[in-house]
């Protein structure tokens, strides 16, 4: 767990200063306040994840006070104190905002009890505002199909790397299911309990994706009207997922490389360090080799990268799941249990184009042809794009013609073998006949180019 930020305001500077020394031995960073306008003043230059706040200060009443912490930090969580309780004063103030109330006195287990469930509700709320932005960016699929050798080797390399804490670097073409690869290994790891968060590189600018890693303090740039909690904050002692890292700004992965080797980062317009404990993994389509070479990657980052790698084989190279995973997707887009076949012309294309787009090429094929298709139980040719009937018939001229050249190639050769006949020959064009076993006529038509 990251260090919990608690604020203490009340003007019983001993009580405040007893909570703090309690709270701070326990591993909170505390600070205290002893009015109102000192407590907004705080909130308004550095980040708390849970205010302790007593209801009644010299200058500001608490349950007011309650509403300008809120209006400047909204998932701030507030513990009202009250020597004064009263079912009135309790209803008001969580009808304010308040995540719950104590009676003073209160004993310190107790008050520490309650500051660790309001922040575990404070960063549940966080980790689902994040969730919810990743579903809009992220595409995954259900699970990851194949009984061709190459799937099964990669079911044996993820299950001996789960375990262990090392990072991972998947290598792949985009749609082979880099992303399934690692929720896969983050399943099976002992992180799983924990939050799996990822992130592309390449969809966002080199300035946004910086502060959607590390996180930003208010003011730290035009803009940043409240704090952030960084992705990576999000996801301590889960797995951080970064795809297309290859797309990642060298003055990032300078910073970045630091992170991977200590835990260690700080936020954009933070003075101070945090530190997190997350298990890395780490997705390109690109050669980062060749990157490294073109300096438009850093070394010493990419040999950090390059612990453990998983190499994902394009579909055209399994092409033995194509129809396992055909059959799949069908059961996957067909609605209210009915089932859906292809045609034998439909599952000769499918087996037999290219896949340049990989499984999530086929999954959007499949998901197209289903609603094309309408009632009817038989997905045809005429459901599955233009383009791959396109493709599929300038494959076949293609290997027309090269049968063609071959055919031309064998023609060069029997030329040469004549020659080298006829010399042997000594011109006898009756002899070469009999050495090449053909007749006269023959001889004569090959000479001339007519078979």
């Amino acid at each position: 767990m990251s260090e919990i930020r608690v604020l203490i305001v009340d003007d019983e500077e001993q009580l405040a200063e007893a909570f703090r020394k309690k709270l701070s031995k326990e591993g909170y960073a505390v600070q205290t306040a002893s009015t109102g306008s000192a407590a907004i003043t705080l909130v308004k230059q550095q980040p708390f994840d849970v205010c302790v706040l007593d209801i009644r200060l010299p200058d500001i009443d608490g349950v007011k006070l309650l509403e300008a912490l809120k209006e400047i930090e909204p998932n701030l969580e507030i513990i009202m104190l009250t020597g004064h309780a009263s079912i009135d004063t309790a209803i008001q103030s969580m009808k304010c905002g308040a995540y719950d109330y104590l009676s003073k006195p209160c004993k310190l287990s107790e008050l520490s009890s309650i500051i660790l469930k309001a922040y575990e509700k404070k960063a549940l709320k966080e980790r689902n505002i994040v969730l919810q932005e990743q579903l809009q960016r992220v595409e995954t699929h259900d699970t990851f199909i194949g009984e061709s050798k190459q799937i099964k080797e990669i079911h044996r390399l993820i299950s001996l790397v789960a375990p262990s804490d090392v990072p991972v670097l998947i290598l792949g073409e985009t749609g082979t299911g880099k992303e399934l690869v690692a929720r896969a290994i983050h399943a099976l790891s002992p992180r799983s309990a924990n939050q799996f968060v990822a992130v592309n590189s390449s969809a966002l600018q080199e300035s946004i994706l910086e502060s959607e890693l590390f996180g930003y303090k208010k003011g730290a740039f035009t803009g940043a009207q409240n704090d952030k909690i960084g992705l990576l904050e999000l996801a301590n002692k889960g797995t951080f997922f970064i795809d297309e890292v290859g797309d990642m700004g060298v003055n990032i992965q300078a910073k970045f490389l630091r992170t991977l080797e200590t835990g260690i980062f700080r936020r954009l317009g933070d003075t101070r360090e945090s530190k997190v404990d997350v298990r890395f993994i780490f997705a390109t389509n690109k050669s980062l080799e060749d990157e490294v070479k073109e300096k438009k990657f850093r070394k010493d980052l990419f040999y950090r990268l390059n612990t453990f790698m998983i190499t994902l084989p394009p579909l055209r190279e399994r092409k033995d799941d194509i129809l396992l995973l055909a059959d799949y997707f069908l059961r996957k887009f067909v609605r209210g249990g009915d089932k859906k076949v292809l045609s034998d012309s439909a599952i000769k294309l499918l087996s037999e184009y290219w896949w340049p787009g990989n499984v999530r090429e086929l999954a959007n094929v499949l998901e197209r042809a289903v609603l094309l298709s309408m009632t009817r139980k038989t997905i045809l040719c005429e459901d599955l794009p233009q383009t791959m009937m396109e493709s599929h018939l300038n494959c076949a001229h293609d290997e027309k013609r090269q049968l063609q050249s071959d055919a031309l190639d064998l023609m060069k050769v029997e030329k040469e073998h004549i020659k080298r006949v006829l010399g042997l020959a000594e011109g006898n064009k009756s002899k070469a006949a009999r050495l090449l076993g053909i007749s006269r006529k023959k001889l004569y038509q090959k000479i001339e180019g007519n078979s």
